[in-house]
């Protein structure tokens, strides 16, 4: 062959083997680091959740909502219709013994002087409204003695007192003694505590009961401290005596 030819065959050879090796340097086969998803974009012709919305058509519990068509306790309310102790609200005539308490010992009954006992009545008197009262005093160094019917027991004024219903113009009560001639004043009302004082000034009582009434009818009450009392003095022996169906109306 002629040396010319065989030169240029040469060359050709040698481009053919470049050829090959660009070839296989380029195969995608071999190239460790490919186009992410070639010719083609993530989640090609689609959206996330493509043509829906999350609960498409709907939203939470739909068509209804928490509780739907009600309230917390529809149509009630706490104890509906009634107050706190409904049906017990005072009415007149009202008893004394409903809401007060003998309690206020005055005098020598502060130091032991007067004794008390709501079961030794042989008899009731008039509608016999609450309790029957026995009192005992027995004169000390005070020379006088004192008893008040108190709400709640105990207070002198430092709380409320009781609410009496309006309407009120009497306290109205039967009383009489163990041996007849005992002398015993009654008031309705703590003036100290209530703004009023009304009595009955002092009686002179008899072994039969007898109804005592005390007039209200020009007081203006309210939240009553003394629904009741009675004071005695000016005696030197022990005085005894009852009193029954004492009350407000």
């Amino acid at each position: 062959m002629h040396p010319n030819k065989r030169f240029a065959w040469g060359w050709v050879a040698a481009g053919v083997f470049a050829v090959s090796g660009l070839v296989a340097a380029c195969d995608p086969e071999d190239d460790p680091t490919p186009t992410p998803d070639a010719g083609q974009r993530p989640d090609s012709g689609t959206t996330p959740d493509s043509g829906t919305t999350p609960d498409s058509g709907t939203t939470p519990d739909s068509g209804t909502e928490p509780d739907a068509g009600t309230e917390e306790d529809a149509g009630t309310e706490p104890d509906a219709g009634t107050e706190e102790d409904a049906g017990t609200v005072p009415t007149l005539p009202l008893a004394v013994d409903t809401a007060w308490i003998p309690s206020g010992y005055m005098g020598d009954g502060s130091s032991g002087g007067v004794t008390y006992s709501g079961t030794e009545c042989t008899a009731r008197a008039g509608s016999a409204r609450g309790a029957c009262h026995r009192f005992t005093w027995t004169p000390g160094a005070d020379g006088w003695a004192g008893v008040f019917w108190q709400y709640p027991e105990g207070n002198w004024g430092d709380l409320d007192g009781f609410a009496v219903p309006a309407g009120a113009n009497s306290v109205s009560f039967y009383a009489w003694g163990a041996e007849g001639g005992e002398a015993v004043s009654f008031m309705a009302g703590m003036n100290a505590a209530d703004g009023f004082e009304q009595g009955t000034g002092r009686l002179t009582l008899t072994t039969t009961p007898t109804q005592y009434t005390i007039d209200i009818s020009r007081v203006r009450y309210g939240l009553v401290v003394g629904g009741f009392g009675w004071t005695a003095n000016e005696r030197t022996t022990p005085l005894v005596f009852f009193v029954d169906d004492i009350h407000w109306h």
